[in-house]
């Protein structure tokens, strides 16, 4: 009968839509499922997929001996990162060692993070690694169970030698070998550094699959290009770009980016939190803003990313992170120890000057289990052994 069909058709309606998981772009200000990740992925007013702000590149911690995560300390740094006012969190990246991570730690870490973040912010994380196409396909799927975005390791997609077209041609096979993964990309310095293109840029933004990308072309010149091609795209896309070098991140955000992800947020990330939130409201102190952070870089990335574990255990004792690296060892000499210190104390005046508020870590006593946040406090001294051949960085 006609009012039995009505019924069934009414029936089979409420199923589809309740196991059709919406689309990335469908609702504004609502939580989106993804058929792969555990967390929640944001959508903001102007209906792209991630907030604008900062993703900080996260610490990997370890315990003293190297030889494990240590869980406890990074769900502390989370939500460290998280009180500072970060809009996302980028684990698995350079800064975390990736490449000295085992396939179950860089799982693990992510699943810490976006267990910790609970929702408050998508968790992105690295996904190609060593291996085929198809074995790194395999791979971002098993890390899309952990985070909110798999992000594509530009220098892993192909060999320094091959062309952009080659590629291009592989990027775009993992792409159908992942359906319904959200993807970004990564322009890592390392194991080379290859960058993309505007034109390439914009066709993977034309797949739909791409949410964010860091770039480090550290060119004024060329980021605006980037920037004026996604912008100029004739069809609505969800890739955001973010800065991954803070030299020219003043540049980037009049140019029109989205905002930034590079590694002196393991020391300060409010600053630039204050910067990309006030860039346009307080131009004049924003200048000086950026002539501090483009300064302080030099220091930071010396001898990093032991530099950040150190700085953070020196000018916040009760935060027990240990200085331990994996990638090398590293010697802190009383000089390196000296200017960490004195880049804190600089921090807080530029923090003071321009009404930023700092935030500091949890206290952790390394026993898995981390404190309510607290103030500042004295000096203590954190030295690893070894030497100081330069760590790639961005």
């Amino acid at each position: 009968s006609i009012p039995s069909l009505l019924f069934l058709s009414w029936i089979s309606f409420i199923i589809l839509a309740l196991c059709s998981p919406p689309s990335t772009l469908e609702h504004t200000r609502n939580s989106h499922y993804c058929e792969f990740a555990m967390a929640t992925i944001f959508v903001d007013d102007a209906g792209t997929t991630l907030p604008t702000g900062c993703y900080p590149v996260m610490l990997t911690p370890f315990s003293e001996d190297g030889t494990s995560v240590d869980h406890g300390c990074l769900a502390a740094l989370t939500e460290w990162y998280i009180a500072s006012g970060n809009s996302g969190l980028f684990t698995v990246a350079q800064s975390s060692e990736m490449y000295s991570l085992t396939p179950q730690e860089r799982l693990e870490c992510a699943r810490t993070v976006t267990a910790t973040a609970a929702g408050r912010c998508p968790v992105l994380a690295s996904g190609t690694f060593d291996g085929t196409v198809e074995e790194q396909a395999s791979f971002v799927v098993d890390m899309a169970k952990e985070c909110d975005v798999v992000v594509v390791l530009v220098s892993m997609i192909a060999a320094e030698d091959e062309s952009d077209a080659v590629w291009m041609e592989k990027c775009l096979k993992l792409v159908e070998l992942t359906p319904g993964v959200r993807l970004g990309l990564y322009e890592c310095p390392a194991p080379y550094h290859r960058l993309l293109t505007a034109d390439m840029l914009c066709q993977l933004a034309a797949t739909q699959r791409f949410s964010f990308i860091k770039d480090t072309s550290r060119q004024n010149d060329i980021i605006s290009a980037k920037i004026a091609a996604l912008t100029a795209m004739p069809t609505a896309h969800p890739l955001r770009w973010y800065n991954g070098n803070v030299t020219t991140l003043h540049h980037s955000l009049t140019a029109g980016s989205h905002g930034y992800g590079g590694v002196s947020a393991n020391f300060y990330p409010w600053v630039h939190v204050w910067l990309v939130e006030n860039w346009s409201k307080h131009p004049e102190q924003a200048k000086k803003v950026q002539r501090f952070l483009t300064v302080a870089e030099a220091t930071v990335k010396t001898k990093y990313p032991a530099s950040a574990k150190v700085y953070l255990a020196l000018n916040y004792p009760e935060f027990k992170i240990q200085p331990k690296c994996r990638v090398r060892a590293f010697d802190f000499l009383p000089e390196d120890l000296e200017k960490l210190r004195e880049l804190f104390l600089m921090m807080r005046d530029v923090c003071a000057e321009h009404g930023i508020t700092p935030v500091s870590p949890p206290a952790y006593n390394g026993d898995g289990a981390s404190e309510h946040p607290r103030g500042t406090s004295n000096t203590k001294s954190s030295v690893a052994d070894g030497d100081t051949t330069v760590f790639p960085v961005d």
